[in-house]
């Protein structure tokens, strides 16, 4: 049985924890371990502060005494790689907060070559830019991919434009420009701005607006970032199929690998 760390007793179980947050009003954020380290840390710290304010969260918790519980689910796990999700909840009784190790779905080498299958979903996050629990909008979205055997879904909001997946944010290719839905309109990943970030230091253009359903004919290629997928490509949504080798995507790709293994390196 994996332990977590937690508020009310430094280790609990699991499945009692799932509990309590069902019930509770929540807040989240999923880090990847690589090697022992958490990726971006600072950064999924910084945007649970954010996601907190903007849910009228009561979360008091400094970045010191983050990394702290971190290292010692690590440590009570002997776990050096995966996914830990924090967990912050608010109950009637009291607020709860937990650390544990969650299953992940990290692609294969396949995946990166040949790309995935995706499609639309048209339904809305509430309050899209904070990292709240929607239980409705990830269970109609994961009926869907179990239901056609998908890798991801894409959100499509009442405008019909592609805002963000349902565990990732999207962006689409076309002449060597990058197009990804504006921060206003979505959860602002944390991979999401490296991958922004990388897109400048190779000269690309980024535009930072939602691709409407109707027009994902024009792209040559799209993919998905996240904390498990990185850079993926997208082989289809729905019909639409898409290159999975474009040159300007695979520079981008191994740019942000080497930003992993930089930050890896001096942290």
């Amino acid at each position: 049985m994996e332990k977590v760390v937690s508020n009310a007793g430094v280790v609990g179980e699991k499945e009692f924890w799932n509990e309590i947050f069902e019930t509770g009003h929540s807040v989240y954020e999923v880090i990847r371990i690589i090697n022992g380290t958490a990726l971006f840390c600072e950064d999924h710290f910084e945007r649970l502060l954010v996601s907190s304010q903007l849910g009228n969260f009561n979360f008091r918790m400094e970045f010191s005494e983050f990394q702290t519980h971190i290292s010692e689910l690590i440590s009570q796990n002997q776990k050096l790689n995966g996914n830990v999700k924090f967990l912050f909840s608010e109950t009637e009784h009291q607020n709860y907060w937990v650390f544990s190790f969650i299953p992940h779905n990290y692609p294969t080498s396949e995946a990166y070559l040949h790309g995935v299958n995706t499609d639309l979903l048209f339904i809305e996050r509430e309050n899209p830019n904070a990292k709240l629990i929607q239980n409705s909008v990830r269970f109609e979205a994961d009926q869907m991919i179990a239901e056609r055997n998908l890798y991801e879904i894409l959100l499509v909001d009442r405008h019909h434009k592609i805002t963000e997946g349902s565990r990732s944010n999207v962006f689409f290719v076309k002449d060597e420009v990058f197009y990804t839905a504006h921060d206003t309109q979505v959860l602002p990943g944390i991979t999401r701005q490296k991958i922004i970030v990388c897109l400048k230091k190779l000269g690309f253009e980024v535009i930072e607006v939602a691709v409407a359903a109707s027009e994902i004919s024009q792209f040559e290629a799209a993919f998905l970032t996240g904390t498990s997928p990185k850079v993926l490509p997208i082989r289809s949504i729905g019909n639409q199929k898409f290159k999975t080798q474009l040159p300007s995507v695979q520079k981008l790709m191994n740019m942000y690998d080497q930003m992993i293994e930089e930050y890896l390196k001096r942290t």
